[in-house]
């Protein structure tokens, strides 16, 4: 049942693949999804990677009440740019209040300001910028 349940749900990346917006030309794809546990938030990370051939995808979830964060990176970008999920969900973490981190190619993190979601959504720009 969940299977099917998560299958229904991960419709939710078609739109964030269809706009992405560049930094350094390289591809962002970023939202907020409607997540109800943090792995279901990383399954959703996992679906996105496997639909990017490059460039950094950042989802925004409400898992339980708190900020939840996923990022992923595709490989051409950790061996090129020397970019890692670890690295700029750490960043985005501290905006909701929170921290985390994981491997280059996938991290999760959790905060406990849902309000700055947005504000933190905003700044994913900037934040891969800095690791350029």
């Amino acid at each position: 049942i969940s299977e099917l349940k998560m299958a229904g749900k991960l419709n939710q990346v078609e739109p964030i693949l269809s706009k992405f917006s560049e930094v350094d030309s390289i591809k962002v794809y970023k939202g907020k999804i409607n997540a109800d546990t943090m792995d279901e938030l990383k399954s959703f990370g996992d679906e996105l990677r496997n639909h990017i051939k490059s460039g950094v995808g950042v989802l925004f979830a409400e898992p339980e009440g708190k900020a939840g964060i996923v990022c992923v990176v595709s490989d051409d970008l950790i061996k090129e740019k020397k970019l890692s999920a670890g690295k700029i969900v750490g960043e985005l973490a501290k905006l909701v209040g929170g921290g985390g981190g994981g491997r280059p190619h996938l991290a999760t993190a959790g905060g406990k300001d849902v309000e700055q979601i947005n504000a933190a959504l905003s700044a994913v720009e900037k934040i891969i910028n800095k690791f350029l």
